[in-house]
């Protein structure tokens, strides 16, 4: 199949795949005489499965490394250990993502919070001074959205 033909059944675009190509991840099966390039149901595949482990966060340096993990172990064993290693890495990213995304609820949380006691607030917008709002004052901490909003230079 060309380009066009794979690029639909694999719901991506041709110029994605002509830049998995550059990238070693996708290669075309073969090359017609006027260098069309031609696919098979395996690069299909491999495509598919590019698109799988981009959903679930992988990049595509990541996603050629597991693809070429094989060339460089010895056995299965050697397979096994190195995607256990990648994927070992890889649940610390996610750790730390979910890290950075329960202190941002918790900012979001405190912000929140604090604008709810601002919601009834008449004073014109660039008229006001928020530092000295009995509202903001109450607040030990106000978070960084809220500051950046106020903020007067």
């Amino acid at each position: 199949m060309q380009i066009g033909d794979l690029a639909a059944k694999a719901d991506v675009t041709p110029r994605t795949i002509r830049y998995y190509e550059e990238l070693g991840i996708v290669e075309p099966e073969e090359r017609t005489a006027g260098g069309f390039r031609l696919y098979s149901e395996s690069q299909l595949r491999r495509l598919q499965i590019v698109q799988s482990l981009k959903d679930l966060g992988f990049g595509l340096d990541r996603i050629r490394e597991f693809f070429n993990i094989k060339n460089g172990a010895e056995s299965g064993g050697g397979v096994a250990r190195a995607l256990v290693e990648h994927l070992v890495e890889q649940e610390r990213h996610i750790d730390d993502r979910i890290r950075q995304y329960m202190l941002m609820k918790e900012r979001n949380k405190k912000a929140i919070e604090v604008l709810n006691g601002c919601l009834c607030c008449t004073v014109k917008a660039c008229e006001r001074d928020c530092h000295h709002c009995e509202v903001y004052r109450e607040h030990e901490e106000v978070p960084d959205l809220i500051e950046c909003a106020i903020y007067e230079s």
